[in-house]
């Protein structure tokens, strides 16, 4: 044995107290934001950015089959260099010590093989073999395998309808064609202010290493400008090779549209400051009402596009500008205290929830029921159940994503839809193997800043297992009729 190599690091889980050689301990941490991965063996705590990786997090206490204790000041991360790259929660650290030579399994002790201390005593615990157990797709792979992604914003089977991302503003909804859209974000907590600067105009936010000209648009429109809200965001809008934020009060829905429900506006409306701005008129079915179609460009003076698209033109020039290389659009939504996404590729639509839905005899608990849906059967799913999230669902901000996955349209229910955001290539990463029964229902994991917020991305194919395939396709051969 060569020196160092009895070398091992005492920790605390519960009252039991182990040792690991110190050559398989990569990092100690403190206990870091964990992010909850839904129908995951209970032994896994979630995963976490440890410096910029994807990391699954192991309950070691749940993994042994105790129960486990609440996080204290004394709690630690143990990233161990397993098959793969895992973080072990345990609750109190010790300090280096060294073990017998003739204690079991020190003679060609492999990573993962922990040292069990009791009544001076060391039993071997292999947690490599426990972890095979408990996670049946936990297989090595290196931080950098690549996952196909599709194409951003490929063309679905409704590709030659319209497809808007609207938004609320004094009270009145108002849309951007979403092509023009490059993301949705939340209110940062500061936006530095230009000293001599237009009234619309709020100031700049940093977006990714790159300054964004944020302006109000309700000033822009001629309305009476107001404090944000909390439900406030940023709509990220492209003006030629720039990139522009308007303030807008609260993000809506993802509205898909026949050409033929879109109009030019009335030529007598194109007369004010905020009318001459609205580029169309889209009437949503039945009577919900209009929503204004507006331009990206039109809501700027001709003189203030010309500056926009010659910035544009420099800061691309300069790197400064949208960032190189392939990027996919994510809608971000919530479920009780954590996010989740879906590429816009895979969303027909975002809608509102309608106040009372069709209930289904007999249907499982996570069938909310059903709706009609542009004059079909629109199954609704509380993905909270599916999820696991404790509690209901109440609110206003409730919304439900419709997704096509093969030849089955489903919406579901989630708590929030909170941003559409462009994420670089480079930022998505494969998740590590969670499943206890080897599939995968989040394929990716946008890993988005070093502060630790992730977005785990829902493999839409994944989002229906076989059995509610089947119970989705019987409710339709049942003859179930719109209602």
């Amino acid at each position: 044995m060569r020196p160092g190599e009895d070398q091992a690091l005492t920790f605390r889980v519960g009252g039991a107290r182990f040792a690991v050689a110190a050559g398989a301990i990569a990092e100690v941490f403190r206990r870091p934001k964990i992010t909850r991965v839904p129908h995951a063996p209970p032994s896994l705590a979630g995963v976490a950015n440890l410096r910029g990786a994807v990391v699954p997090v192991i309950s070691l206490s749940r993994l042994l089959g105790q129960e486990e204790a609440p996080a204290t000041a004394a709690s630690r991360l143990l990233l161990l260099e397993l098959d793969e790259p895992v973080g072990v929660a345990v609750d109190e650290v010790g300090a280096l010590t060294r073990l017998d030579a003739g204690a079991p399994g020190m003679a060609g002790a492999r990573p993962g093989q922990l040292h069990a201390q009791s009544e001076g005593a060391v039993r071997l615990v292999d947690l490599n073999e426990l972890l095979r157990q408990d996670f049946a797709a936990l297989t090595r792979r290196g931080q950098g395998a690549k996952v196909a992604a599709p194409a951003p914003d490929a063309p679905g089977p409704a590709a030659q309808e319209r497809v808007f991302v609207t938004f609320d503003l004094a009270g009145q909804a108002y849309a951007l064609p979403i092509a023009e859209v490059g993301e949705v974000l939340a209110l940062p907590p500061h936006i530095l202010a230009l000293p001599k600067s237009d009234a619309a105009m709020l100031g700049v936010v940093t977006l990714r290493e790159a300054l964004l000209p944020v302006v109000s648009l309700r000033v822009l429109l001629g309305f009476v400008p107001e404090a944000p809200g909390r439900d406030a965001r940023i709509v990220v809008a492209q003006v030629g090779a720039a990139r522009i934020g308007l303030l807008v009060d609260r993000l809506q829905v993802i509205l898909r549209v026949p050409p033929d429900r879109v109009a030019p506006v009335p030529a007598v409306l194109n007369r004010g400051a905020g009318e001459a701005r609205i580029q169309s008129i889209c009437r949503l079915p039945g009577k919900a009402g209009l929503v204004s179609i507006l331009s990206a460009e039109r809501l700027f003076r001709d003189d203030t596009v010309a500056h926009l698209l010659a910035d544009g033109r420099q800061q691309t020039e300069l790197g400064m500008g949208a960032e190189a290389g392939a990027q996919e659009r994510i809608v971000v939504f919530r479920l009780g205290q954590e996010e989740y996404g879906l590429p816009v590729a895979a969303v027909d639509e975002v809608l509102r929830l309608p106040a009372t839905l069709t209930r289904v005899p007999r249907a499982p608990g996570f069938i909310e029921g059903v709706m009609n849906h542009r004059g079909k059967v629109l199954p609704i799913i509380e993905q909270r159940r599916r999820f696991g999230v404790a509690g209901e669902g109440a609110g206003s901000r409730r919304r439900v994503i419709v997704t096509t996955i093969g030849d089955r349209q489903a919406g579901f229910v989630v708590d929030a839809v909170s941003e559409i955001l462009s994420v670089p290539a480079d930022r998505l990463q494969p998740t590590p193997d969670l499943a206890a029964d080897g599939r995968r229902m989040f394929d990716r994991v946008a890993n988005l800043d070093l502060a630790g917020r992730m977005v785990l991305l829902v493999d839409p194919q994944e989002l229906l297992d076989r059995a509610e395939r089947d119970l989705l396709a019987a409710l339709d051969g049942g003859g179930l009729a719109s209602s």
